[in-house]
């Protein structure tokens, strides 16, 4: 039998005693027969009610005001007190209702709900600090240096863990450049540790304060963290752009430019040359695949129908200190002129006549005219070996005949090495397809004996 809702919420007695009551034949609304059913289901009706007891009070909560309203006034709440609720069924309706009003706060949400006037969902990272590092690892570098300036709570948090932070942060989002661009390398972007931990593989030394003892250890700041993440991008744009131009190369190309790049930092020959002779750092794959990027970068530099096999512009490229201006060029952002590769030129390799060495040429200050081609990048009085020259030079030490290679390399990216059909520009090329062009091992026909001049990345101090 549907009940109203209104004789629920007034815990008026509904039952079919009272509903036949009203039919009763006393009162001239109801017949013999009724009164019989009445009688039967009061008593059904009675025998439950002495079973179950009485049924609680369900109310529900108000519909107007916050969306905590909205939504509670959508399900149901039963009455807590049950001897309240037994004491005011003996009241009229009228006063249960008032009752009822009153112990009901619709502004009060329930204890579960938050006060989000009050809640801080930032705040509350510091107490699951695993989860802050993750959350550190997915912000940009100019987002972490800001947070790391105006949060007091923040800048804490990372001074404690900085280095753990710096190393999440390069390692999620430049993997490769991390480990060929080790922190450690790079004193000029280090610092000391803000926690204070001493340095374990120091000696006690006389510190900054007179005091004897061991010194705090370093860490890698935010400036190498950009630098790395500069260099990944650099990188990548340089192998997208010769690509997008049909001169396709290796997956490991990548990984080799870094290591050019390392090259590239280093300002005088004894240790250039000594890095090279590092087989653990220039294996002999990474001088092949090194060799096939110097051959792709000659055929982008030069023109396919009037060009002479000119390797000037690479060999002025590859001179400069750091791999961002060959980015620039490939970009069309700089060396857009003739005036432009003048000045270029000049800062390279010009040889001014005795009566001008005091004037500058082409905007270069007279110190700097010619200053590219000598150790410490116009320091010294040796002239420097290039990178490209020295990876030549290290080929044909470890004698691994590159020259029955530069075929292979040149047709890479054009011709299918198995069914030797054209390759299309937007065709990808697989994995088989490149080791099928770069098979080859580590092995040489050179002795195996290791060189005195061998230089480890590790004991490297560079600038970045």
């Amino acid at each position: 039998m549907a009940l109203p809702l209104s004789m629920i919420l007034n815990a008026k007695d509904v039952s079919p005693r009272k509903t036949k009551t009203l039919d009763h034949p006393s009162n001239g609304l109801g017949t013999t027969e009724d009164n019989a059913i009445s009688c039967r289901t009061t008593a059904v009706w009675s025998s439950k009610t002495a079973q179950y007891g009485d049924l609680p009070v369900i109310t529900l909560a108000p519909v107007w005001g916050s969306l905590y309203h909205r939504r509670a006034s959508r399900s149901p709440q039963h009455h807590k007190n049950l001897n309240q609720y037994q004491h005011k069924r003996q009241k009229t309706s009228e006063a249960y209702d008032s009752d009822l009003e009153s112990e009901v706060d619709p502004d009060k949400p329930p204890e579960h709900e938050f006060d989000f006037n009050k809640f801080n969902i930032f705040k509350a990272f510091f107490n699951h600090p695993e989860i802050l590092h993750v959350f550190t690892t997915n912000l940009e570098v100019e987002d972490l240096l800001s947070l790391y300036a105006i949060s007091k709570d923040f800048h804490d948090f990372c001074d404690r863990r900085f280095t753990a932070m710096i190393l999440g942060q390069s390692v999620s989002k430049a993997k490769e450049s991390t480990e060929i661009f080790k922190w450690k390398m790079y004193k000029n972007m280090c610092q000391d540790d803000p926690a204070g931990r001493p340095n374990e593989e120091a000696s006690p030394r006389e510190l900054k304060n007179g005091e004897i003892g061991i010194p705090v250890r370093d860490i890698p700041t935010f400036r190498w963290l950009t630098m790395v993440l500069h260099r990944e991008r650099v990188v990548d744009e340089i192998l997208e752009v010769l690509n997008n131009a049909g001169h396709r190369l290796p997956r490991p190309c990548s990984i080799v430019l870094k290591k050019i790049w390392v090259t590239m930092g280093i300002p005088d020959n004894g240790r250039r040359v000594g890095l090279m002779h590092n087989r653990n750092f220039w294996t002999n794959k990474d001088l092949i695949y090194a060799t096939w990027f110097l051959i792709k970068l000659d055929m982008h530099l030069t023109d396919p129908l009037s060009g002479k096999g000119e390797t000037l512009m690479r060999r002025m490229l590859m001179a400069q200190p750091t791999l961002t201006t060959l980015w620039q060029v490939l970009k069309r952002e700089e060396l857009c002129n003739q005036f432009d590769m003048m000045r270029m030129y000049v800062h390279w390799k010009w040889r001014p006549r005795p009566d001008h060495r005091h004037l500058s040429i082409c905007g270069i200050p007279p110190e700097h005219i010619g200053a590219l081609q000598y150790e410490g990048y116009g320091k010294g009085t040796q002239k420097m070996i290039p990178p490209d020259s020295l990876i030549l030079r290290e080929s044909i030490r470890r004698k691994l005949h590159m020259h029955d290679r530069l075929v292979d390399m040149l047709l890479f990216g054009n011709i299918n090495s198995r069914t030797f059909e054209d390759v299309w520009p937007t065709e990808s090329l697989g994995q088989e397809e490149e080791d099928a062009w770069s098979d080859t091992d580590d092995s040489s026909d050179e002795d195996e004996t290791e060189d005195a001049d061998i230089v480890d990345p590790d004991d490297l101090e560079l600038r970045g």
